[in-house]
């Protein structure tokens, strides 16, 4: 009987936790929920924003700001693509109460920069640079 919880307990914890998704292998976010920075310009660059798969935080969608104007709201598993001017950007992500994490993006012009969007156990949010 042990084992059998043992067993149940690790698979439970195992579910709880995200896991990474490169951007090209995740559903890309309905249009319903993009709100801005869709339109490419010539001199643009682009930030594509991925949100892990997995248990943890999977009933909220996570929002996403870039420069404080909402952008999407990305749920787990999904990405988004954003066209943005050449330049310094703050991006911030917000979920399900877990607090705002703000990081600042540097972009060139026809440039590519990707990020991250990890809840861990405890409901923490993270968003991170990453090459996925």
């Amino acid at each position: 009987m042990k084992l059998i919880l043992g067993v149940v307990a690790v698979v439970l914890l195992a579910g709880c936790a995200t896991s990474p998704v490169p951007s090209g292998r995740a559903d890309p976010v309905p249009s319903s929920r993009l709100f801005g920075h869709q339109k490419q310009g010539s001199a643009d660059a682009v930030l594509i924003v991925t949100r892990d798969r997995g248990f943890v935080g999977g009933g909220c969608n996570t929002t996403i700001s870039i420069d404080g104007q909402k952008a999407a709201e990305i749920g787990t598993g999904e990405t988004a693509r954003f066209f943005v001017p050449a330049g310094e950007h703050i991006v911030s992500a917000s979920s399900c109460g877990s607090g705002l994490k703000e990081r600042e993006a540097v972009l060139k012009a026809g440039a590519t920069k990707k990020f991250r969007i990890s809840i861990d156990s405890s409901m923490s949010m993270d968003l991170s640079p990453t090459m996925q």
